[in-house]
């Protein structure tokens, strides 16, 4: 159980990097001054999370302290969910991370209740991931 986790939450963490370009692609179009949309960003943002929370769940597997590693996962997931959405705000000059305005522009139909479900099993493993680290140090 100590490795299996693990392993699971760099799978899914693999699938949340690849699900707003590859697996569950958002909205392609570009606004009519030619720059992209919000959820491009938030897309790049997921991206980045999903690969730090695939990078956690190796440091996880493959050292000390796991617990570190498991919060970093959670966080990373969560993150994921909470920027597109406009919980956090995530914003430069010229960009800002969330979504379509539009029900059925794909980013919402689509790409976000994929990233849900995956980001929501990486949260649900990371703590299960980090009980289980404070058990058995």
């Amino acid at each position: 159980m100590k490795k299996i986790v693990p392993a699971v939450i760099l799978v899914l963490g693999i699938v949340l990097a690849l699900t707003p370009f590859v697996l569950w692609p958002v909205c392609s179009t570009l606004t009519p001054a030619g720059s992209h949309m919000k959820c491009w960003y938030s897309a790049v943002f997921i991206t980045a999370m999903g690969a730090v929370a695939a990078m956690a769940a190796l440091g996880a597997l493959r050292g000390r302290p796991a617990s570190l590693w498991y919060a970093v996962s959670v966080a990373a997931a969560a993150l994921s969910w909470l920027v597109p959405k406009g919980i956090v705000k995530v914003a430069c000059d010229g960009w800002a991370c969330g979504l379509c305005g539009k029900a059925m522009m794909a980013c919402n139909s689509v790409t976000m209740p994929h990233v849900a479900l995956v980001a929501g099993a990486i949260v649900v493993l990371g703590v299960v991931g980090l009980l289980l680290s404070f058990v058995s140090e």
